[in-house]
C-alpha cells in the first residue's frame, strides 16, 4: 500500500512539474523578462523549465523509484524554501506557473509543504545498511529498451525546447507592453515621460522621480526614507523636489502605500502598455532630461551631490543641496 501511494505522489508531482514547466515556456515566448536578478534572468528560467520537464518525464516514467524519491524531495524542500523567502518579501506570485499568477504563501501550503510531507511518508522501501551504495538507488533495474524509450523522449524534449525558448525571445516593446531599461536612460529625455500624468512639472526643474509598485515592500521603505528627506527641503524646492510615480496595475483602495499627507508630489505612469521594470527605481532629472539613475536602493547626499547639475535659477541645485545638508541632509534609511 506504501510503494502504491508512493508512486501516484510521485506521478501526480510529475504532472504539476510538465504543468509547471509549460506555462513558464509559454511565458518566456510571449512575455519579456526584466533580466535585473536571479529570478527574472531569462536564461535561468529556461534552465528551470529544463529542468522540470526532465524530472516530470522522470517521474511519470516510473523508472528508478528510489532516485526519484530523492531527487523529487529534495526539489520540493528547495521549492519551500524558494517560495518561503518570495512571500516573506512580498512578491505577487510565486512564478510556478508562467502568467498564471499565484500568491507564493498558497504555493507554499497548499502545494510545496504538502508534497514533502507525502514524500516523507510515502517513502520507497529503504536498506539503512546500503544508504551509501549508489546501486541501491537505482535498483529496480528497468529494461534496457523501457530506459532507452524514457531517454529518448527527455532528450529530444529537451533539445527541441532549449533552441526554441533560446531564439525566440519576445520584444523589449511592443504597443502592448515594453521593458523598462533605466540604466540606458542616462543622458537622455526621460523616455517615458510621455506616458505620466504629470509630465508638464516633471520637465522644468530638478526632481527625483521614483517609480514604484504598489505591492514592493522595497519601494515603500524607499518612499518611507524620501518623505522624510523631503521634509528636511520643503521650504526650497527651488533646488530639488521629488515625484513618487506608481506603476500599474494600481492599487485601487486603501492604498497604504503613500501618505495622505505626503510631501512629495504623487503621479502614475498610465496603463497603455504593461510595463516591466524592477522597482524602485530613483531617477534624478533636470529639465526632464536623465542625470543619474538608481535601483533598488536610495541615494545618498554624496551621490545626489556628485551627479548634480547646475540649473538656470540662480541658487544652483549644488549650492542648495549644500546649504541644505547642514539642516538634515541625504541620508541612508
Amino acid at each position: 500500500m506504501k510503494l502504491v501511494a508512493n508512486n501516484i505522489v510521485l506521478k501526480i508531482l510529475g504532472l504539476l512539474l510538465l504543468t509547471g514547466a509549460v506555462l513558464k515556456g509559454y511565458e518566456l515566448l510571449t512575455t519579456p523578462t526584466a533580466n535585473t536578478d536571479i529570478w527574472s534572468n531569462r536564461y535561468f528560467l529556461i534552465f528551470v523549465v529544463e529542468f522540470e520537464l526532465s524530472l516530470g518525464i522522470w517521474l511519470l516514467s516510473g523508472l528508478f523509484k528510489r532516485a526519484a524519491w530523492l531527487v523529487t524531495l529534495g526539489c520540493f524542500s528547495l521549492f519551500c524554501c524558494i517560495t518561503l523567502y518570495k512571500g516573506l518579501t512580498g512578491a505577487a506570485s510565486c512564478g510556478c506557473f508562467g502568467n498564471v499568477h499565484v500568491n507564493p504563501w498558497i504555493t507554499l501550503f497548499v502545494i510545496d509543504l504538502p508534497a514533502v510531507l507525502l514524500l516523507m511518508i510515502f517513502r520507497p522501501n529503504l536498506e539503512k545498511h546500503r544508504i551509501l551504495n549508489i546501486l541501491h538507488w537505482l535498483e529496480p533495474m528497468p529494461k534496457f529498451a523501457v530506459f532507452g524509450i524514457v531517454f529518448l523522449i527527455g532528450l529530444t524534449s529537451v533539445a527541441v525546447s532549449s533552441p526554441v525558448l533560446i531564439l525566440n525571445e519576445p520584444e523589449t516593446a511592443t504597443s502592448t507592453y515594453e521593458v523598462l531599461e533605466p540604466s540606458k536612460w542616462i543622458g537622455k529625455e526621460l523616455p517615458i515621460l510621455g506616458h505620466i500624468d504629470i509630465a508638464n512639472q516633471l520637465k522644468n526643474g530638478n526632481w527625483l522621480a521614483v517609480l514604484y509598485h504598489h505591492d514592493c515592500p522595497d519601494c515603500q521603505k524607499a518612499i518611507n526614507q524620501l518623505e522624510r528627506l523631503t521634509a528636511n527641503f520643503s521650504s526650497n524646492e527651488a533646488f530639488l523636489r521629488i515625484a513618487l510615480i506608481e506603476v500599474p496595475p494600481y492599487k485601487v483602495i486603501n492604498n497604504d502605500s503613500i501618505n495622505k499627507n505626503s510631501p512629495c508630489i504623487i503621479g502614475k505612469l498610465d496603463f497603455t502598455k504593461k510595463w516591466f521594470v524592477t522597482t524602485p527605481v530613483i531617477v534624478l532629472l533636470s529639465n526632464h532630461s536623465v542625470v543619474k539613475v538608481w535601483q533598488e536602493n536610495v541615494p545618498i547626499f554624496e551621490e545626489l551631490l556628485k551627479y548634480s547639475e547646475k540649473p538656470k535659477e540662480s541658487v544652483t541645485f549644488e549650492t542648495s543641496l549644500s546649504q541644505n545638508r547642514k539642516g538634515g541632509g541625504f541620508r541612508k534609511g
